[in-house]
């Protein structure tokens, strides 16, 4: 096993828990029937939760021919990047409600959303930096941050700072879609 798959499985584990903790988190909704208040938006950020961490394994492995320039500082931001997805993979969801407690989804989202999404920005944030970082380093690219990608930033600010629910919906959306275009058709080997 080489270096690259060392650096893959040890994010690879915590972005299993990530997923792991979604699917605990959604077994318990499930199993408390008819206590749970349902709504949208809490789905959907798990859902969103999920893309972003099926797409971030998916980018490091199709990465490998860039392992060569990651650096252990560089290593540092890309597990911080994967506790930053397993932190929001877990907000996305109520964790268990005692017994006889109804869980409401929309109060749920309402009380996370800011950290949700400000958790959101830290990862998109660390992760790109580390990627940026990987690339100058393995490519000696110039590094521009002034790419398009970078309007990213402006739609999660408006996340956190506008609670509207249409607008919260939208967003959720365009990040499912997002996420789902980044890597369709695209092949593992």
């Amino acid at each position: 096993m080489g270096a690259f798959e060392y650096l893959l499985l040890f994010t690879a584990i915590i972005l299993g828990l990530a997923v792991s903790d979604l699917a605990m988190s959604l077994h318990r909704l499930l199993g408390a029937g008819g206590r749970v208040k349902w709504d949208w938006l809490a789905p959907l950020a798990a859902l969103v939760a999920f893309l972003k961490i099926v797409t971030q394994w998916w980018s490091w492995h199709a990465a490998e021919q860039l392992a060569g320039a990651v650096t252990f500082e560089i290593f540092l931001m890309l597990l911080a990047a994967a506790v930053l997805l397993f932190l929001l993979a877990a907000a996305a969801l109520p964790d268990e409600a005692p017994a006889g407690e109804r869980i409401d989804l929309a109060a749920h989202y309402a009380a996370v959303r800011r950290r949700y999404w400000g958790l959101f920005l830290a990862q998109w944030l660390i992760g790109n930096a580390a990627s940026a970082w990987i690339q100058v380093a393995a490519t000696h690219a110039r590094f521009d941050p002034w790419q398009p990608a970078y309007l990213v930033v402006l739609l999660i600010g408006s996340m956190i700072l506008i609670r509207n629910r249409a607008w919260q919906t939208v967003g959720l959306i365009v990040f499912v879609a997002i996420y789902l275009a980044q890597s369709f058709g695209q092949r593992l080997g």
